[in-house]
């Protein structure tokens, strides 16, 4: 494992660990992220166990080369050893049917291996802004894959009224604001609180409603007459537009 821990002082907040088999890649990406974050690289599967477990990184980039997640089952396998990891998996030739699966488990990003430097520091930033990383022809399968499992979830269950009423008032309008496809920051704003405590609401809204994760979440507002589904909280082309604009609906 390589990286660049040195000096802990100065060392960026975020703990980003890439794993790849392949080294040019795991230089591309590293010489892409270093001045922002600290840049841990791994080549194989042991080593990336043993790094989950032991250094609980902000950010997986992980190459579905070197694991070969068999969905659900791969990605709780990863959310076993370092449950608050932000998963991204890179592809050599990205599908829909693969991509759908991923994140459907819980992954927060889905990528063609081949990325652009700044297209991946971007990746980062709206992972750490709470985005979901998805290319633009994949939102049309997710809306309609998610929208279909959150109806067979929850059509023996309460309703979904029922469901976000045992949310605090501050959380409801968190779940209102995130149906509209506002990051992070800008729901920070709008509330006048902090993006910390932004997250917290989060990670608290997702276990009282049993959701995995920001696109289960949206999907559920949306249902609930809360607001609409916004592509510019997944659009890989939105990441570097204001995240929350107004935009049309992809149906």
């Amino acid at each position: 494992m390589k990286g660049n821990l040195q000096d802990t002082k100065t060392a960026p907040r975020c703990v980003v660990l890439i794993a790849t088999p392949t080294a040019a890649v795991r230089s591309q990406w590293t010489l892409a992220l270093k001045d922002m974050y600290t840049v841990l690289d791994v080549g194989e599967r042991g080593s990336l166990d043993r790094s989950l477990a032991d250094l609980k990184p902000d950010v997986l980039l992980l190459d579905l080369a070197l694991h070969r997640l068999g969905g659900l089952e791969g990605v709780q396998a990863i959310r076993q050893l370092s449950p608050e990891t932000k998963i991204v998996l890179f592809a050599r030739s990205p599908n829909a049917k693969e991509g759908i699966s991923l994140l459907k488990a819980g992954a927060w990003g889905y990528c063609e291996k081949a990325i652009e430097p700044l297209r991946l520091r971007k990746v980062v930033l709206m992972l750490q802004q709470g985005e979901v990383w998805v290319k633009r022809n994949l939102i049309p399968h997710l809306i309609g894959e998610l929208a279909r499992l959150t109806r067979l979830r929850t059509k023996d269950s309460a309703s979904h009224e029922t469901r976000l009423r045992s949310l605090t008032p501050r959380e409801r309008e968190v779940v209102l604001l995130i149906g509209e496809g506002v990051n992070n920051k800008k729901i920070a704003s709008r509330l006048t609180i902090t993006e910390h405590t932004v997250k917290a609401h989060l990670t608290t809204i997702f276990r009282k409603l049993g959701l995995s994760g920001r696109v289960q979440l949206a999907l559920l507002a949306n249902e609930s007459g809360r607001g609409p589904i916004s592509p510019a909280a997944w659009d890989d082309r939105s990441a570097g537009e204001p995240q929350g604009s107004t935009r049309p609906k992809s149906n």
